[in-house]
């Protein structure tokens, strides 16, 4: 009898199973030995020891929804959902721009793009003239071409560069087209060296017929022909010298060439859709796309490859977003380098590094160094720290 009743008298009572407890809503009973404890449920928080009530997230900032994303607080939780021009699932939202961002630009904010160096416009599909808007001046001997994303100080007819490659056209320097048989002055003148050009004189005491030489063909004074390969030229020879030029267009004279005068062409079939299906181009009309010339022609669309000026430089890189490639003089800033094989470079370890060769510096895992013609050039690999 004695053992039966300390049995019962130390035996736990389960208040929790027997409902002998005082826990209220939004909590749950957990049994303890010799009494219980009221635990809040998930997304709830404590009143007292009996009771609690809704946790609202959203107000207490305690939930995992971006920057960009509304919170709603629910019962025992809350939802993200993104703002309006933010896709993504709540935790994750990207500005969304409905028409893209084009030639490197980003998307930053709803319908807004960040565009790079040398674009504008509301998706960066307006490449900045930086020729006709007065940013650049270029030397007297050369003439700005407007490119993707920059320009180029190109030497005028006349004048070739002398291999410094200045930004601004200053190493132009004037061709001597006597000395180098570049002139079309015919036999019975003689050539005469200018700068940035020539003149065709007569001899004293001749009588000079003003022809010229064109393409090893005699043209006489005031002759006019189209050239042979491209219909759409016109050239004339006048006292000597060779003037070419396009063909003028006007559009009021019904039998005008439609191929060397697109723009003439008033025909809705002539127009061309451009690539993505929104924007329409008229006939004649030429624009840039992924740094390609690209013409509308009578309803076809036709693109060659963007004719890049020759950079004939030791270093040169081709900067991203952009089309062409232009000269430096750091190597280390350098995409290509002609490798001069009897170059070398000395590393951190005073080994001797051949040109064109790359190794892991010492000490490090992530940092990558290149001999570029005697030049020690090392940078970090951010992939690598990250996966370190």
């Amino acid at each position: 009898i004695l053992l039966v009743f300390l049995f019962a008298l130390f035996t736990d009572i389960d208040e929790c199973a027997e409902g002998r407890h005082y826990c209220r809503e939004n909590t749950m009973c957990v049994n303890t030995p010799g009494s219980f404890m009221c635990v809040c449920k998930t997304g709830y928080i404590r009143i007292d020891d009996y009771s609690c009530t809704e946790h609202d997230e959203c107000i207490t900032n305690q939930h995992n929804c971006d920057e960009n994303a509304l919170c709603f607080n629910t019962v025992g939780g809350h939802n993200c959902v993104c703002k309006p021009g933010y896709t993504g699932n709540g935790t994750i939202c990207k500005a969304f721009c409905k028409d893209g961002c084009r030639n490197g630009g980003a998307c930053i904010a709803s319908n807004v793009c960040a565009c790079p160096q040398g674009f504008t416009g509301p998706s960066c599909e307006t490449d900045i003239d930086e020729c006709s808007d007065g940013f650049v001046q270029c030397d007297s001997r050369a003439n700005c071409i407007n490119l993707p994303g920059w320009y180029h100080c190109e030497c005028r007819d006349g004048y070739h560069d002398n291999g410094m490659f200045s930004p601004s056209g200053e190493s132009c320097e004037d061709i001597d087209e006597c000395g180098t048989g570049r002139h079309s002055c015919a036999n019975d003148t003689v050539c005469f060296n200018l700068d940035g050009g020539y003149d065709c004189r007569c001899p004293h005491g001749k009588n000079c017929t003003g022809d010229c030489i064109h393409e090893e063909k005699i043209k006489h004074n005031g002759q006019i022909w189209v050239l042979e390969n491209d219909r759409c030229s016109v050239c004339s020879c006048q006292n000597g010298y060779v003037m070419c030029r396009r063909m003028v267009c006007d559009c009021q004279n019904p039998t005008v060439d439609l191929f060397c005068c697109p723009e003439c062409d008033p025909r809705l079939s002539s127009q061309c859709l451009h690539q993505s299906g929104e924007l329409s181009y008229n006939s004649g009309d030429s624009w840039i796309q992924n740094c390609q010339q690209c013409r509308c022609l009578q309803g076809e669309v036709d693109c060659w490859p963007l004719p890049c000026p020759e950079v004939d430089c030791e270093f040169s890189v081709l900067p991203e977003n952009e089309c062409c490639p232009r000269c430096v003089t750091d190597p280390c800033q350098a995409d290509t380098i002609r490798n001069d094989i009897t170059k070398t470079c000395l590393d951190e370890t005073n080994v001797i590094r051949f040109t064109g060769s790359s190794w892991i510096k010492h000490g490090t895992e992530c940092t990558l160094c290149q001999c570029k013609n005697g030049h020690v050039c090392c940078s970090v690999d951010p992939q690598c720290l990250q996966e370190l």
